[in-house]
């Protein structure tokens, strides 16, 4: 008999540890956790869990002050039984009974920890039957440290607020680790009655339940007088702080890359992230009420590439599209790539800095790009070309390059946008006729400060395992060139096109440029120190253009305020390595020939070969006064001398904006070559021209031709001394002209023209 009663009670045991042991692998704790954005360690952004909830994931240990008064508050017994206290169980029912209604409860931390595992469910006496089964299932599988770890994270603070981490910093704005006694004894008699009492609401029980807890700490010994009577003296918390939101875009995005993550460790500054947002709040409210510009972004990188301060935008209130995360928008660079371009043609011999370049109207077919002033220089140096931002010499430079090599290039770089051809772009891709992510221009010049300094380019990142661009970049520009971009774009005394650039002061030197999209739709600012790379982006998040909406005028202030915020580093050094002096004619910037007249030295890239000889001097036949050109037969005495100068065309323009001529000597009188000329075929000196209608009732448009020496190869064709396009081979031109007089005139390469007036009837 006592055999079968024996194996009988064995039986039940080993059946309820297996009951438990299933119980065990059943049990999920609510793993909905709030997402953190973390900057050295504060908590820059924040959003609630799924169902509204501030429960934060509390990683590391239990806090010793918070875990002794925890235990003393709510289970003072807790260290000494096995999930259940009977004692604490018969005294709840006996005081119950006597009262009539519930005054005091028998749960240990266990039990309560499975009520929150069960969803707190009515109180019931088969739900405490089964919570209780629970928390034998909670102590087989859990430590006591494990158990009141998973409490503290899982316990309800008041509102919306779970959890010891949560409490700790919406009420008093402090990590868990940093809680005086009386703060530690505040947050333990919270969960008790979450919906009852909490800051700032029913302060004088919270006070009462604080107090009681705080002298049983000194009873216990656990805390001395003196510490007693000053946390007796302590203020509670009035209400509930809010959470910094200084980057909600990019804790978007992460969320939405990294979901199982909950605390975001980031390389952003807090001090700098926190001033740049106050920085560019301050830009935008002003731009709002100024301009009616709505949205801007920054993003500040450090040289190893991690990011120092993200601000994707700025709140500027609703239907303005403060929601767009718009450093990860598609949005055209304006002339932003140009310096990329002037690099990498230094590299490939086709420049220098100092090489002159054609600005004058250009005609590739039907494209004909403008400066952004609507003027022409003739020819400008190429560092002056790059720092003005002139369209022109940089339409002609990608010309030259190549428009698919310098895709290619970009698509290296790490420009993920642009998945169209490059005869989809065409020559306007130098000229923001594309589109690109700021966060990816961003990185294409953090990398072309770190190829100048002879490092390796990297993509942008924000912790050590989360790329936000891919790092197999490669950067195709030397060391060499890299730095001499960099250089041409530190340009302190810039030209008066640029007005305003000595408003922007920096204690360093910056290497800078702007941008602006056609129809003034973005304004840019991107510019590198030594160890920061700092982008800016000012418009509209829906691409509406507004006057006065430039990269000088909008974002290059606030790119300068920007780089206030940074610490000053050392200056550069020359990467001499990489470099190496190179004779350059010194008007011209290009090889000298045997024409040119002073000749000096520059550094070049290393690897850098075949610059083009110049051109642009010559030596010329001419009489003793040295006034004309002339052919040795005709004279008895010449002189041999090198002259610099510029074809009409070029030379045309060039003394309109300079006022100063370097046109080649004319021929002396009778002594040119009677071949060198240009005669207009039609339409006839003072013609009268009726031009007829086509079958849709269109004008037609009128056919010009014109004959020149075999010695000439283009014509320049001006209507009214506008400029309407260059011919070669054949020269014929359709003009669609307007009623009234016209004049025609053809100018040769070689200086020779000839001008025709005609009237364009009206029907």
């Amino acid at each position: 008999m006592i055999n079968r009663i024996v194996y009988t009670v064995a039986l039940l045991g080993l059946f309820f540890l297996g009951y438990l042991s299933y119980l065990s692998t059943t049990l999920e704790f609510d793993n909905r956790y709030a997402h953190l954005l973390l900057a050295d360690g504060e908590i820059i952004d924040a959003q609630v869990s799924s169902d509204e909830q501030w429960r934060i994931l509390c990683e590391g240990h239990l806090p010793e002050k918070l875990a002794t008064t925890l235990k003393l508050f709510e289970d003072q017994y807790f260290d000494l039984h096995v999930g259940v206290n009977p004692v604490s169980i018969i005294k709840a029912v006996r005081d119950n009974a006597r009262a009539g209604r519930t005054v005091r409860g028998g749960s240990t931390i266990t039990m309560q920890l499975a009520r929150i595992i069960e969803g707190n469910q009515a109180r019931t006496y088969r739900q405490k039957i089964r919570e209780i089964l629970v928390a034998f299932a909670l102590e087989l599988t859990m430590t006591k440290t494990e158990i009141l770890h998973a409490y503290a994270q899982h316990a309800p603070y008041g509102g919306n607020t779970i959890g010891y981490c949560a409490a700790s910093l919406r009420y008093y704005d402090k990590s868990p680790d940093e809680l005086s006694w009386t703060e530690a004894a505040t947050l333990s008699v919270l969960p008790n009655a979450p919906g009852k009492i909490y800051p700032g609401r029913s302060q004088e029980i919270l006070v009462r339940k604080r107090n009681f807890l705080l002298d049983k700490l000194l009873a216990n010994d656990l805390i001395d007088s003196v510490t007693h009577r000053l946390s007796i003296l302590e203020d509670l918390p009035q209400q509930s702080n809010l959470f910094a939101t200084l980057s909600p875009h990019l804790l978007q995005r992460m969320k939405q890359d990294q979901p199982e993550v909950f605390n975001h460790q980031t390389t952003l500054d807090a001090t700098l992230q926190t001033n740049a947002v106050r920085l560019l709040s301050q830009y935008q409210e002003d731009y709002m009420e100024s301009t009616d510009v709505n949205n801007m972004a920054a993003i500040i990188l450090r040289q190893d590439g991690s990011i120092a301060a993200y601000v994707a935008n700025v709140n500027c209130g609703s239907d303005c599209g403060s929601d767009v995360d718009l450093l990860r928008s598609q949005r055209s660079p304006g002339s932003t790539l140009k310096p990329l371009l002037y690099g990498m043609a230094i590299d490939q011999g086709m420049i220098t800095p100092q090489s002159l370049l054609e600005d004058i109207p250009i005609f590739y077919n039907g494209y004909s790009p403008a400066n952004f002033d609507q003027t022409h220089r003739g020819v400008v140096v190429a560092e002056e070309a790059l720092t003005t931002s002139l369209n022109i010499p940089a339409v002609n430079l990608l010309h030259a390059y190549g428009t698919h090599p310098f895709l290619s290039d970009l698509q290296r770089m790490g420009f993920t946008t642009m998945r169209n051809s490059a005869d989809h772009y065409g020559l306007s891709l130098i000229l923001g006729g594309s589109e690109v992510m700021p966060l990816e221009l961003a990185t294409a010049y953090c990398n072309l400060s770190r190829t100048a300094r002879g490092q390796m380019p990297i993509g942008a990142y924000h912790n050590a395992n989360y790329k936000i661009t891919d790092q197999n970049l490669s950067f195709p520009m030397s060391t060499g060139s890299a730095y001499l971009t960099l250089q041409m774009l530190k340009g302190v005394n810039r030209p008066t096109s640029e007005d305003g650039w000595q408003y922007f002061e920096s204690s360093e030197e910056i290497a800078w440029k702007t941008g602006t999209s056609f129809g003034l739709r973005d304004a840019w600012s991107v510019g590198c120190s030594k160890d920061y790379t700092v982008l800016v982006w000012v418009g509209n998040a829906d691409g509406e253009g507004k006057a006065g909406l430039t990269g000088i005028g909008k974002a290059a202030p606030l790119l300068f305020d920007l780089f206030k915020l940074l610490p000053s580093g050392t200056p550069d050094q020359v990467p001499s390595a990489n470099l190496r002096r190179r004779n350059i004619c010194q008007a011209s910037g290009y090889s000298p020939s045997v024409a040119c007249q002073q000749i000096s030295s520059i550094l070049l890239p290393k690897a850098t070969d075949n610059i083009p000889i110049c051109t642009y001097h010559q030596m010329m036949t001419l009489d003793v006064s040295e006034e004309y050109q002339v052919y040795q037969e005709c004279v008895s005495e010449v002189r041999h001398k090198s002259v610099f100068s510029l074809d009409p065309i070029v030379d045309s323009y060039y003394k309109k904006s300079s006022g100063t001529s370097h046109a080649p000597p004319p021929y002396l009188p009778g002594c040119a070559q009677a071949t060198d000329r240009v005669s207009i075929l039609y339409p006839k000196p003072n013609a009268e021209i009726l031009l007829p209608t086509d079958l849709d009732n269109r004008k037609e448009a009128l056919i010009s031709k014109a004959l020149t020496s075999t010695t000439v190869d283009s014509l320049y064709w001006f209507v009214d001394e506008e400029l309407m396009a260059v011919t070669r081979d054949r020269h014929e031109l359709s003009l669609d002209l307007p009623p009234g007089k016209h004049r025609l005139t053809v100018v040769s390469n070689d200086g020779a023209e000839e001008s025709r007036e005609f009237v364009v009837l009206a029907e």
